[in-house]
């Protein structure tokens, strides 16, 4: 099952949850497809804002690891790995993380969705005596302001291997104070480990058998958001004309982003710095990252209004 076919069907969800419109895919290509509801024509395109992915050797090991959890499961699923995150492509990792998926999946009813808890090590060492400050790298570098006055001396804390935190502040909490109470053992010039979890995405999906890994090489998340600003306009330029042109009466662009949330997509701030006139007589305009869905423009009033 391609990122195609998986952002096609969470963006035909969304649209029949959201707006009441249930279309059924008639014909799927490699980035498109025609959707239909009664007499009503939905032509869709769908691109990666990181354009095709060109490293032949993680791509095998990608499609190596798919077939692992193809095997795994009974049932189709869609892994969302947060970008930078490596695969966990060797041996024991790569067993150990299908087995994680499978017992996160096997919970699952269709179109649920979950973490699933890879198991990673912080590396926390303190650099001086004086100051309370923690400068950390990585996932909890936005959560750095916390540990202040809470630790004595000055630290550094390499969360590189963390890209995404379950959702709520429960575990976010619980790991801080597990920083907090590792620093106060410290001596200046010395390390801690912590052990914690990354917390990859995985959604159950319809239909039968079958695996995704949604995913990037680590190497090319990096600058992703010049990337996604240089990608967005090639893809408008590219995509939108064809939907215009494919007499449908409803149109749609379906980006696949891959991002660690939500919240984190760059692409609503790229789309702002582009001319309108790029995407006009588009009805929707969406990204799909991390499982979920979010209108990047406003469907037209008259999307809403036909029978």
């Amino acid at each position: 099952m391609s990122e195609t076919t998986v952002a096609l069907e969470l963006f035909l969800r969304w649209l029949d949850e959201t707006h009441r419109r249930t279309f059924k895919i008639t014909e799927e290509h490699a980035s498109s497809a025609l959707a239909v509801a009664d007499s009503h024509r939905l032509a869709i395109e769908v691109r990666s804002l990181l354009g095709p992915m060109m490293d032949s050797g993680w791509l095998a090991a990608r499609d190596r690891l798919e077939q692992q959890i193809a095997a795994a499961l009974p049932a189709p699923v869609a892994v969302w790995v947060p970008a930078g995150a490596e695969l966990p492509l060797g041996e024991p990792s790569a067993s150990e993380s299908v087995e994680h998926v499978r017992q996160a999946a096997t919970e699952l009813e269709p179109r649920e969705w979950s973490h699933i808890p890879l198991h990673v090590t912080l590396f926390l060492r303190k650099t001086s005596d004086g100051g309370s400050v923690v400068s950390a790298t990585g996932g909890l570098n936005p959560h750095w302001a916390r540990f202040t006055g809470q630790v004595s001396g000055t630290f550094d804390l390499d969360s590189t291997r963390l890209h995404r935190l379950p959702d709520g502040e429960e575990h976010l909490d619980a790991l801080i104070e597990t920083v907090v109470e590792r620093s106060s053992k410290l001596e200046a010039g010395r390390w801690a480990e912590v052990e914690t979890i990354d917390a990859w995405t995985v959604r159950r999906l319809s239909g039968e058998g079958g695996s995704t890994i949604v995913a990037v090489p680590a190497p090319e998340a990096q600058d992703m958001g010049l990337a996604v600003r240089r990608n967005l306009r090639r893809i408008l330029v590219e995509a939108v004309p064809t939907l215009r042109a494919s007499g449908s009466e409803l149109t749609a662009l379906v980006l696949v982003g891959y991002y660690a949330h939500l919240e984190d997509e760059g692409a609503t701030i790229a789309l702002r710095g582009f001319s309108p006139a790029l995407y006009t007589g588009i009805d929707f305009l969406v990204l799909v990252t991390d499982g979920l869905v979010k209108p990047l423009i406003q469907a037209p009033p008259r999307v809403l209004s036909f029978p």
